[in-house]
C-alpha cells in the first residue's frame, strides 16, 4: 500500500513540476486558504495575528492579503512552540511526532510532525534522486554528525542498504556512514578510500577539507559517480574546484528540519528548484517586499501541508538570491544561490551589508594553509583565523592581508590568528565567515 501511495505521488510531482508559476500558485492558494483557516480555528496565537492584520475570510484570501500577514520569526516562536501547535488536524492525518532544528543558530525549535509530513519529506527526496538518476544498486557512504561510537573510526557504521525513503521502492546496495566531528582528516580519507563508495554525502566543508589533502598528498579518491552535498552553503569555486580537481559533479540540496526539503538543484544547471508543491517560499527585503530575480532577500516559507505546527510566513533565517525561469522548462521557481545565515554577511565601515567571498584557492597558493576562517570583529577589524602546515612567513604574511581586503573590497585591518584547529557547530557544520558584529 505505501508502495503504491509513493509511486502515485511521483507521477503527481512528475506532472506538477511542468506546471506554469501561474498554475502552481493557483494550486498553492488553495492550499493556503485550508491551511489558514484551520490556524484560525485551531490555534488562538494565530487567530490574534490574523486579526491584528485584519485579515480574514480565508476563502477568499488573495497574494494582496497574504502580504499583510505578519513574518514569523524563529524568536516569535521559540518557546511557544506549544501555542503555535495543535493535535486537531484533519482526518485521515495523525501527529506522529516532533523534529527539532539543529540549534545552529542558539534558537532551535521543535515543530510537530505527521504522517503526511513525513510521507511528503519522502516523495520530494525521491523526485531528486530521479532528477539526478542516482543507480541505487550502488554503494553509497556519508561522512557527517552522527553522534553514536559505532559510527566512528575506524570501520564507521555498515548498513545493508540505503534505508528510506530510497527501500520504499528500490532494492539499494549497501550504505556506510563515518561520523564527522570525532574523526580527522585523514581517518576520514583513509575511511573513504577503503569504502570505495559511488556516491559520497557529506557537508561542503569536509569534501573541501578532503580536495585539500588529495591536492597536497596527490592521491587521487575513489572513482564517484556523483557528491552530494548538503547542510552548508556552496560556492561556485567548491564547484569548479571539485571537478577540476577529481573531476566529479557536485548535487547540493537546500533543506530544513522544521521544513523539509526547501530547494534541489536542477538537473541541468547548478542552481535549485523551489519544492512549491510542499512549500510557498518568498524572497523578501528588509523592508518585507518581494525581491525580483538577481535580488538578495530573506527566506521566507509557508509549509502547505503542516497542519500540526503550522509555519505561515516563517523567517527560517537564510538568505538566497531569487533567479530567472530555468531553461529545462520546469514552472519551479529557481534559487540561484543559498547564501546562509544573516551572522554569515559582511558589514562595511559605511553601514553597507555585502556577502564576503574568499575561496581556500586563493590562500592556498600563498602559504600552506589547511583551513581558514574569516571573524568580523568590528566596523574595522577583521580576525583571520589560519590553520597551516608550516610556519607562515613575514611576506607571505603580508600578502595574505592584502588577499582578504582585494576580497572583501576594503580596507580592514587584518589580524591573523593561527589555532591548531577550527572548532565546528555542535552537529558538525562549519562557517568560513561569522560577523561578531
Amino acid at each position: 500500500m505505501a508502495e503504491s501511495q509513493m509511486m502515485a505521488a511521483l507521477y503527481q510531482l512528475e506532472e506538477s513540476q511542468w506546471w506554469s508559476p501561474e498554475q502552481l500558485q493557483e494550486s498553492q492558494f488553495d492550499q493556503l486558504r485550508l491551511l489558514c483557516a484551520h490556524a484560525e480555528k485551531e490555534i488562538p496565537f494565530y487567530r490574534q495575528r490574523f486579526q491584528q492584520a485584519g485579515v480574514g475570510d480565508f476563502a477568499r484570501l488573495t497574494l494582496d492579503d497574504w502580504r499583510r500577514l505578519p513574518i514569523l520569526s524563529r524568536s516569535d516562536f521559540q518557546g511557544r512552540e506549544e501555542l503555535i501547535s495543535t493535535q486537531h488536524i484533519p482526518a485521515p492525518y495523525q501527529v506522529t511526532g516532533s523534529i527539532a532544528t539543529s540549534g545552529s543558530t542558539a534558537q532551535p525549535i521543535r515543530v510537530s510532525t505527521t504522517n503526511l509530513t513525513q510521507f511528503l519529506w519522502n516523495a520530494f527526496t525521491l523526485r531528486e534522486h530521479q532528477w539526478h538518476y542516482l543507480d541505487f544498486s550502488k554503494k553509497l557512504s556519508s561522512i557527517r554528525y552522527l553522534n553514536q561510537r559505532e559510527a566512528g573510526y575506524p570501520h564507521g557504521m555498515a548498513l545493508g542498504n540505503w534505508g528510506p525513503p530510497a527501500t520504499l521502492l528500490y532494492h539499494t546496495g549497501p550504505c556506510s556512514i563515518l561520523d564527522s566531528k570525532s574523526t580527522t582528516v585523514l581517518q576520514q580519507w583513509e575511511w573513504l578510500t577503503r569504502e570505495k563508495p559511488a556516491y559520497l554525502v557529506t557537508y561542503p566543508s569536509i569534501l573541501t577539507e578532503l580536495i585539500k589533502h588529495s591536492a597536497h598528498s596527490h592521491q587521487q579518491p575513489p572513482e564517484f559517480s556523483e557528491i552530494r552535498l548538503f547542510g552548508e552553503t556552496v560556492d561556485a569555486e567548491l564547484r569548479d574546484l571539485c571537478r577540476e580537481t577529481w573531476g566529479v559533479r557536485l548535487t547540493d540540496t537546500y533543506s530544513a528540519n522544521e521544513t523539509g526539503p526547501i530547494a534541489n538543484q536542477c538537473p541541468e544547471e547548478p542552481h535549485y528548484h523551489v519544492q512549491s508543491e510542499n512549500l510557498f517560499v518568498e524572497i523578501l527585503d528588509d523592508q518585507n517586499r518581494p525581491c525580483a530575480p538577481g535580488k538578495i532577500g530573506r527566506v521566507v516559507i509557508t509549509t502547505l501541508h503542516n497542519f500540526a505546527t503550522p509555519l505561515i510566513r516563517y523567517a527560517i533565517g537564510d538568505y538566497a538570491e531569487l533567479g530567472p525561469p530555468c531553461s529545462c522548462g520546469r514552472g519551479l521557481p529557481v534559487l540561484k544561490r543559498i547564501l546562509g545565515r544573516v551572522r554569515n554577511i559582511l558589514t562595511l565601515p559605511n553601514g553597507e551589508k555585502r556577502w564576503p567571498v574568499l575561496g581556500w584557492g586563493k590562500l592556498s597558493r600563498i602559504a600552506p594553509i589547511v583551513q581558514h576562517q574569516l571573524i568580523q570583529k568590528s566596523l574595522q577589524k577583521i580576525e583571520a583565523r589560519l590553520v597551516v602546515r608550516e610556519k607562515v612567513a613575514a611576506t607571505q604574511e603580508e600578502e595574505i592581508k592584502h588577499v582578504i581586503r582585494k576580497s572583501l573590497g576594503e580596507d580592514f585591518e587584518i589580524v591573523l590568528s593561527y589555532p591548531e584547529s577550527i572548532e565546528r557547530s555542535p552537529t558538525g557544520k562549519f562557517e568560513d565567515f561569522k560577523s561578531e558584529i
